[in-house]
């Protein structure tokens, strides 16, 4: 088999898998446990080890996916720029909160790296788990940070926030769509962006906010503590 075949069979992989995952997601109701993007990544796996093909040959083959990541990114303000007027009564409000979340979490980061003794690569990748993931693996190639670190770390945030966020935040007695689009955007980004549009345009337009100002905020500060 060559390179080409194994490329178009590897890309049909990962669309299948996230077929069956999104499927399987949607006949359960939208059960948080069969999240889709989970549920792909574990599919993928069980193929990979199956056909006991190399991850590194997996990433080389479906590179085109990582560049979709960022076109992706982009089309969610769409949704932000149809609700343009919900986001601009609460401007002041959002942007507040962002930028206490995004020190809190730096600062928190860097005391946890400070007392475990973490290298700064590491540290970096930490710090960069509230961005999406192009804006973090953009930061942690500019400041030589671990991007495989930095990629599962985002990921892994992502998904446990869009799978359990909802439900904790509306117990906790949060019911507006626009406190939880913040919320979800600010810390679930991309996966928590997409939950938030199931929710509601006007939740899902918040989330698409946060999560943009999030990684801005992120992407201008970290270079200038590291730097």
């Amino acid at each position: 088999m060559n390179l080409n075949d194994q490329t178009v069979l590897l890309i049909i992989l990962t669309l299948m898998s996230f077929a069956i995952a999104k499927m399987a997601y949607h006949r359960s109701k939208k059960n948080m446990l069969l999240q889709p993007l989970l549920m792909g990544v574990i599919l993928v796996i069980c193929g990979l080890y199956f056909f006991n093909i190399p991850y590194r040959q997996y990433l080389e083959c479906n590179a085109i996916f990582q560049w979709l990541l960022g076109p992706a990114v982009v089309s969610l303000a769409i949704p932000l720029y149809n609700n343009t007027h919900h986001v601009r009564q609460s401007l002041a409000v959002v942007l507040l909160t962002i930028i206490a979340s995004s020190s809190m979490v730096i600062s928190i980061t860097w005391m946890i790296s400070q007392f475990f003794e973490l290298q700064n690569h590491t540290q970096l990748a930490l710090m960069t788990k509230s961005a999406t993931t192009p804006i973090a693996l953009s930061i942690n190639e500019v400041l030589n940070g671990n991007q495989a670190l930095a990629a599962t770390v985002v990921m892994f945030t992502g998904l446990i926030g869009a799978m359990v966020g909802p439900a904790i935040l509306i117990r906790l007695g949060f019911h507006d769509h626009r406190t939880l689009g913040v919320a979800l955007g600010l810390t679930s980004h991309a996966v928590g962006t997409q939950k938030a549009l199931e929710i509601s345009p006007v939740c899902g337009a918040f989330a698409a906010f946060s999560m943009t100002l999030t990684g801005g905020v992120l992407a201008v500060v970290l270079p200038l503590i590291y730097r």
